[in-house]
């Protein structure tokens, strides 16, 4: 008689997972990855300039709260990404208007002039 082992939570996990689509890894994967360090750099900079605001005497502060100082700088970039996701559509959508605008301005100009 041969016992076969009972499937573990692990595998019977892994094999109901889902894989994930080619738009979810190529696209939003991405922008989420990219909007959360935007956010972060934001987030870092008020941080920064607060502590080391008119008195240059904060380092001592800095250093001993490092950890309760990056989890809220985590918490707030995590609150403000889907700001800097609006902010990125609302830049991609303008970059994008000007950049057809130069094309079709400059397709017009190499047929002539001609409507």
């Amino acid at each position: 008689m041969s016992a076969s082992k009972p499937p573990s939570p692990d595998s019977a996990a892994a094999a109901a997972r889902v894989p994930e689509s080619l738009f979810s890894r190529m696209v939003v994967g991405p922008v989420l990855f990219v909007s959360f360090l935007l956010s972060l750099l934001l987030v870092d900079r008020k941080t920064y300039s607060s502590i080391l605001g008119p008195n240059h005497d904060a380092h001592g502060y800095y250093h001993s709260h490092q950890r309760k100082l990056a989890r809220s700088e985590m918490d707030q970039a995590f609150q403000n990404r889907s700001r800097v996701i609006a902010g990125m559509c609302m830049i991609s959508g303008i970059a994008s208007a000007i950049v057809l605008w130069i094309i079709s301005s400059g397709w017009y100009y190499l047929r002539g002039g001609q409507s």
